[in-house]
C-alpha cells in the first residue's frame, strides 16, 4: 500500500511538472507558428495552431519595413558592452564594500546602494534625459550603456557573494605574499566569484536587451533603434503587423537562448550557491 502511494504521488508530481511545462511552452511556440501564418489568416476563428506558408512573405515584409539586421546588431552589441560595464563595476564595488568593512563610511554607503534598489527607475527620467542632452548623447546608444553600467542589485549580488565565497583568511594571505588589491580583485577574487557573474551576466543581458522606454526617450533614427523599439515601430507607422511582429520576435529571441546556453551553468551554480551547507 505504501509504495502504491509512493507510486501515485510520483505520477502526479510527474504530471503537474509537464501541465506547467507545457504552460510555458506553448505562449513561445504558438509565436513560431504564428510567424508564419499570413495576416489575414491570424485573425480568424479559432486562431491558426498549425504552421502556414507565408514565412517567407512575411520575412520580405519584415526586412521592408525596418531595417531589422541592423537593429538587431544595435540591440546585442548594447547589450554585451552593458553587460561587461555591469560585471565590472557591479563586482569592483562589491569588492570594496566587502574587502574594506571598517572604512569609514563602508556601512551607510552600502545601505545606500541598497535602498536604491528600492526606487522606480522612471523617477529620475526627468534629470536624466537633461544629462543625456548636455553630453549630447540623445540618438546614441551610450546612455542605453554608460548609465545603466551603475545596477545596485548587481552590487548587492556580488556584494553577498563575495562575503560568502572569499574567506578572510585568502585576503591575509595574498597579501602577505606582497599582492596588492587589485591583483587580489583580479586573480583571487575573480575565479572565485563566476558562478556569481555568470547569473549576474544572464540578468544584465535580459534586462538590456527587452529594455524599451529608454531607447524610445534618446533613440531617434530607425536605423539606431533596438529590437523592442523597431517592432514597436512595426505597430506605430504601419498598422498592426501582428504576423511581423511574431517573425521579428521570434528571431530575437535566439540570442537570449544562446546566452543562456552559453551561461547556464555558472547561471545555476550561482543561484544555487550556499543553499547546502557542508
Amino acid at each position: 500500500m505504501k509504495n502504491i502511494k509512493k507510486g501515485a504521488n510520483r505520477y502526479f508530481s510527474y504530471l503537474f511538472v509537464i501541465v506547467v511545462m507545457l504552460l510555458f511552452v506553448f505562449p513561445l511556440a504558438w509565436m513560431f507558428i504564428l510567424a508564419t501564418n499570413s495576416k489575414a489568416d491570424i485573425y480568424t476563428f479559432p486562431p491558426p495552431l498549425l504552421p502556414g506558408t507565408e514565412l517567407v512573405s512575411n520575412f520580405q515584409r519584415l526586412f521592408d519595413t525596418i531595417p531589422f539586421w541592423m537593429n538587431l546588431w544595435n540591440s546585442v552589441y548594447v547589450g554585451v558592452l552593458n553587460t561587461v560595464l555591469i560585471l565590472f563595476v557591479s563586482s569592483f564595488a562589491a569588492f570594496g564594500f566587502a574587502r574594506f568593512v571598517n572604512a569609514p563610511g563602508n556601512k551607510w554607503l552600502f545601505y545606500v546602494v541598497v535602498g536604491s534598489i528600492m526606487v522606480p527607475p522612471l523617477a529620475g527620467i526627468i534629470p536624466w534625459f537633461m544629462e543625456m542632452k548636455w553630453l549630447g548623447w540623445i540618438d546614441t546608444h551610450w546612455p542605453l550603456i554608460i548609465p545603466t553600467a551603475a545596477y545596485p542589485f548587481g552590487v548587492f549580488w556580488m556584494h553577498q557573494y563575495i562575503k560568502q565565497a572569499v574567506p578572510e583568511e585568502l585576503y591575509e594571505a595574498s597579501i602577505l605574499d606582497g599582492a596588492s588589491e587589485m591583483r587580489i580583485y583580479l586573480q583571487v577574487v575573480i575565479p572565485l566569484i563566476r558562478p556569481g557573474l555568470g547569473a549576474l551576466a544572464i540578468l544584465a543581458f535580459l534586462n538590456s536587451w527587452q529594455n524599451f522606454q529608454l531607447p524610445l526617450i534618446v533613440l531617434n533614427s530607425t536605423e539606431k533603434f533596438t529590437i523592442p523599439l523597431a517592432l514597436a515601430n512595426l505597430t506605430t507607422m504601419f498598422g498592426t503587423d501582428v504576423a511581423g511582429i511574431m517573425l521579428g520576435t521570434s528571431i530575437s529571441v535566439l540570442p537570449i537562448f544562446i546566452a543562456f546556453v552559453l551561461a547556464s551553468n555558472h547561471f545555476i551554480e550561482g543561484l544555487t550557491s550556499g543553499s547546502v551547507k557542508s
